[in-house]
């Protein structure tokens, strides 16, 4: 059972949704009460668009393991690739209730609220996140392994997690930038600086900041700052749009 649950669990970290969906539901078919297995197989099904499977698969594991984090931090992010920000933010709500020192889960939960326009709630979120990374050194890098168990077919495992790592420093970084926090949006695109140098510099952050700078200093270009980064702008007003990004999930 462990071994297959692995094997499956592979394919979904290799984004073989396909493949996993098979491997999980020929575990159920043997095991059918097994609330672990229900949540991957739903978040699955999720990435394949599937979603009245996925949402009756992953309420199935909630029946099974109310109290398991990870199936509210899966349900989250299956109501998230629907755009449900409302919804999706419920449920990440639950999960950081559950594992209130789960950064990936405060963090998911203030795009979610971003995107549902509660940019308060988004703010309070983002610093939870925040607060939680400068705790210990390589924490989340450890709370996102903990998501899924090693994965001994893949010998390059450390060098996608810490992609994957330095993928969510970047969205959080973009969030922040589009909620006005500049200050702290650089600070989390540096940590993905560290995690990931070239996805950091090919991302939109220093494009978006430079056109945040520019605006709110009422120029065409922004003052380069450290290696072309522009200096942290003051907050644009209040009546000029920010940009906007839909943030892909991380399965």
């Amino acid at each position: 059972m462990n071994q297959r649950f692995d094997i499956a669990v592979h394919y979904f970290l290799r984004r073989d949704y396909e493949r996993a969906t098979r491997e999980f539901r020929e575990i159920l078919d043997n095991v059918p009460d097994d609330a672990r297995t229900w949540s991957y197989y739903g978040i699955c099904l999720a990435h394949l668009g599937r979603a009245a499977e996925a949402e009756a698969s992953l309420a199935r594991a909630i029946s099974l393991a109310p109290a398991n984090e990870e199936t509210w931090f899966h349900l989250g992010i299956a109501r998230s690739l629907r755009e449900e920000w409302e919804e999706a933010a419920s449920a990440y709500r639950r999960a950081v209730a559950l594992a209130p020192e789960d950064l990936v889960a405060w963090h998911r939960l203030g795009v979610a609220l971003a995107e549902a326009g509660e940019e308060t709630a988004a703010s309070a979120a983002f610093e939870r996140a925040l607060v939680l990374s400068r705790e210990v050194p390589g924490a989340p890098e450890a709370r996102t392994a903990e998501r899924a168990p090693p994965d001994d077919h893949l010998e390059e495992g450390g060098e996608r997690e810490g992609a994957r790592e330095a993928k969510s420093w970047i969205d959080l970084a973009l969030s922040l930038l589009s909620l006005g926090d500049e200050d702290e949006a650089i600070a989390a695109y540096e940590r993905a600086v560290t995690l990931d140098p070239d996805r950091a510099r090919r991302s939109l952050f220093r494009p978006m900041l430079r056109l945040l700078t520019a605006i709110s200093q009422g120029s065409a270009a922004a003052t380069p700052g450290p290696e072309g980064m522009p200096t942290a702008p003051q907050p644009p007003p209040r009546d000029v749009p920010r940009p906007r990004r839909r943030r892909p999930e991380i399965g």
